[in-house]
């Protein structure tokens, strides 16, 4: 897959001087919005064209523009007290416009398949019968592709915090038990204002004070401390089919 570099670009931009442009941006500075839009265009294309799996065209693909205007309104609500860096923010906004574009062509594609059903059976037509279970092989994929999107976006707020996400498998807790722990330390964390806006600032946990709360060694949390920061990240993320797979853990009595 082809897709333009931006690192460069990224590595000799400082938060401040970012933050800088967009505050004069949002004072009414239209000549520098173009220009910084400009200087970033090859971000905005690398960002599309990992999602969609190719080199994006500007002149032919329809996800162009709408990464374009994701990045345009990134700019408009970027907040820095939200903990991720201007470019984080404005890549997952990038990443849920392509996905809710996608989203919207997979719901006229299913619309097509039911009206081709319902003009069958009104036509009495049994040899073109569609199979009873197409509507839910359609929800099954869409769910998968849903899913498949969200890790996208996980992986991009994982990496704000130096976590890579195929590693996670090896820094879990072994035992149920632990992990179960684990994770609702993480929510107790994103529950307290304190802890939640150390964490966003530093990315890093504030292990003096959870040490003060909890009965578990200065070692143990350092050896679950990636886990612990990767289950606040998705807590406090708005990633639902992800977090399916704690909901159980974080509904259950506190044993932190």
């Amino acid at each position: 897959m082809r897709v333009f570099s931006f690192k460069a670009a990224l590595k000799d931009t400082s938060q401040d001087t970012v933050l800088d442009d967009i505050r004069a941006i949002r004072e009414g500075n239209k000549a520098l919005r173009s220009r910084f839009i400009e200087k970033y265009s090859n971000y905005i294309l690398s960002t599309a064209s990992r999602v969609k799996g190719r080199y994006i065209h500007i002149e032919n693909d329809e996800e162009y523009p709408i990464a374009l205007s994701a990045f345009n309104h990134a700019i408009d609500c970027y907040d820095v007290d939200k903990g991720a860096s201007f470019f984080t923010f404005a890549g997952v906004l990038i990443k849920r416009a392509i996905i809710d574009l996608y989203k919207k062509n997979s719901a006229i594609r299913e619309i097509s398949v039911s009206q081709l059903a319902e003009e069958e059976d009104s036509s009495g037509d049994k040899g073109l019968h569609l199979p009873e279970d197409v509507h839910q092989s359609i929800s099954f994929q869409e769910d998968r592709f849903n899913l498949r999107m969200e890790i996208n976006i996980y992986k991009t707020l994982l990496m704000e915090y130096s976590i890579d996400f195929d590693t996670l498998v090896y820094v879990s807790p072994k035992h149920a038990a632990v992990r179960r722990r684990m994770i609702q330390l993480a929510k107790k964390l994103s529950e307290d204002s304190f802890a939640s806006a150390y964490i966003i600032k530093r990315k890093a946990l504030p292990m003096k004070e959870i040490e003060n709360r909890v009965d578990f060694s200065r070692k143990t949390l350092e050896r679950h401390r990636k886990y612990i920061l990767a289950n606040f990240i998705l807590i406090n993320s708005d990633l639902d089919c992800l977090k399916d797979y704690i909901k159980d853990v974080l509904q259950e009595g506190d044993e932190v």
